[in-house]
Formats: C-alpha cells, sequence, structure tokens
C-alpha cells in the first residue's frame, strides 16, 4: 500500500482526491467541533460552578417543602355569635317611671384567637328628670398559649354619670386559666395590670395603675338553659383605699330557638367614689335575649 492509503490507514483524511475525469481536486482541512454552550442548567452543559448549576435542582425542592405544610393545613373555622339583651320598664300613675336597658355582645372565635366586643347601656328618667345614665364599650381579644392557659388584652371605656365619672378609659393586659371545662359547668380564673385614665363631672382628671382580679362561673342546665356568676376586683395601686368591685349574676332560659329570657343582677362598688356620691349602685333587669 501506497503512502496515501497509509495515511488513510491511520485514520487520517486525505488533503486530494483524483476525480472521475483525472482531476485532482484539493479537500480543505475539516473544521474543529464546536463546543455547546447553553445556559440551561439542566441540561448539564453549562460551565458555571457547581453550586449554581445544583440550583435548578434544588428550587424545586425546595418549593415543595415550604408548599407542603401550606397545603396539608386546613383552612382554620371561623365562629361568629351575636346576642342582644333588650329590656323596657315603664309605669304611671303616682310616679313616672321608664326605664331602658339594651346589653349587646359579639363574639368570634379563629382557632386559638378569640375576639370579643360588648356594649351596655342603662337610660332611666322619673317624673321627667333622668335618673340613670350608664354606658360601657369593650373590645377584647383572647389567645389560647396551650392546656387550660391563656393570654388577653381589653381596651374599654365606660360612662356613669350618676357615679361622677364623665369619662374613664381602661387597657387591660392579663392571663386566664380555665380551671373547669365540663360539659355542664366552666370555671375561668383571670389576672392582669391595667392603666385606668379617669375624668370627673367636675373636670378633675386621675391616671393610675391598677390591677384586676376575676372569676367567672356557668352552669349549664341544659343546652339553651344556664346560670352565670361573674366578679372582679380593681385595686388601684397608688391608693389602697381605692378600689371597685363589680359583681354579676344572670339566668337564662329559652322561649324559643332564638329567643330567651334573661333575669340579671348587677351590683358596682366603689370604695372611694367621687365626693358627694354614694358607693354602691345596683341594677336589676329582666327582658328578652336574642341570639343570632
Amino acid at each position: 500500500m501506497g503512502q496515501d492509503g497509509e495515511t488513510a490507514g491511520k485514520g487520517f483524511a486525505p488533503s486530494a482526491v483524483v476525480n472521475g475525469s483525472g482531476h485532482t481536486v484539493e479537500l480543505l482541512p475539516p473544521e474543529p467541533p464546536r463546543q455547546r454552550r447553553t445556559a440551561l442548567f439542566f441540561l448539564g452543559h453549562s460551565h458555571l460552578p457547581e453550586t449554581m448549576s445544583r440550583l435548578p435542582h434544588l428550587v424545586p425542592a425546595l418549593l415543595a417543602f415550604f408548599a407542603t405544610p401550606l397545603l396539608a393545613q386546613e383552612p382554620t373555622p371561623v365562629v361568629t355569635k351575636i346576642t342582644a339583651d333588650l329590656g323596657y320598664v315603664q309605669a304611671s300613675g303616682n310616679s313616672e317611671v321608664t326605664t331602658t336597658s339594651f346589653n349587646q355582645k359579639l363574639t368570634q372565635q379563629r382557632g386559638k384567637l378569640g375576639l370579643e366586643q360588648t356594649f351596655n347601656f342603662v337610660y332611666g328618667e322619673q317624673d321627667g328628670a333622668v335618673n340613670t345614665n350608664f354606658l360601657r364599650v369593650a373590645v377584647r381579644a383572647d389567645f389560647k398559649l396551650g392546656g387550660r392557659l391563656s393570654t388577653f388584652a381589653t381596651l374599654a371605656y365606660d360612662r356613669n354619670i350618676f357615679a361622677g365619672i364623665q369619662r374613664r378609659f381602661e387597657e387591660n393586659l392579663g392571663l386566664a386559666y380555665q380551671a373547669i371545662d365540663a360539659p355542664h359547668d366552666t370555671l375561668r380564673f383571670e389576672a392582669g395590670f391595667s392603666v385606668t385614665q379617669q375624668t370627673a363631672l367636675d373636670g378633675t382628671s386621675n391616671d393610675f395603675p391598677a390591677g384586676r382580679a376575676a372569676v367567672a362561673y356557668k352552669h349549664a342546665f341544659s343546652p339553651t338553659t344556664y346560670f352565670v356568676q361573674a366578679a372582679e376586683f380593681i385595686p388601684n395601686f397608688q391608693e389602697h383605699n381605692d378600689y371597685r368591685v363589680n359583681t354579676e349574676s344572670a339566668i337564662v332560659a329559652p322561649v324559643s330557638a332564638r329567643v330567651n329570657l334573661k333575669v340579671a343582677y348587677l351590683i358596682r362598688y366603689d370604695n372611694l367614689p367621687e365626693p358627694t356620691f354614694k358607693t354602691t349602685d345596683r341594677v336589676f333587669t329582666t327582658g328578652i335575649q336574642i341570639t343570632f
């Protein structure tokens, strides 16, 4: 075999060939293969650092890791309840007496978070003169910490003209413990710290820190008939003789599916009342309660 055969046998391409007419044709050397570069990480042809080339594989894994708990989590159920108490008394003859009471309560439970809003109003006249004028508005948030323990925050405003209070704001923060949570009985204790801003009818202001200790008991005779007893003690930390005690006793019995009859007795005691005012107010109310 000649030189050209030896060259071809060694795997080298010939530089020229003879065509059928006997002419010699030179062949151009073949171009070296081009190295492909791509920015598509998942094809594995990128020359980026190894760590960055693994990112496309990590991103889907991270998305799956964080998305799995969210997809598995069930929506938190929201339970909302509204109650309204209406009371009205009118007497005529030897004396003209008119008394109106309205109490409203909105509660909403969102998993561990509980929200509450209350509105209380009592207004009365006797022989054309106002003898009762009480208003209280409050909002509260409770959060379950675990087990029977929870924390709460309250913001309240009240006005009691016939106790000498033009306006009073209270901000309260504390802990609650559910001591009893049985089918027919519940018992809860609360303790906390509050800040009070109080303005009397004569214009004098008094801002002071205070405490709050409370207890609430409920006994259910049936799913719609129950008795409630609540009490709270609010001491003024700046004046040891200045403290208040509020209690409420109430019984509720059904009249229909959404209408109940409610009888309540409230006591508001102020050990250091405004000058010329008495220490104790008592309110007895009867009326209907509507539940939505």
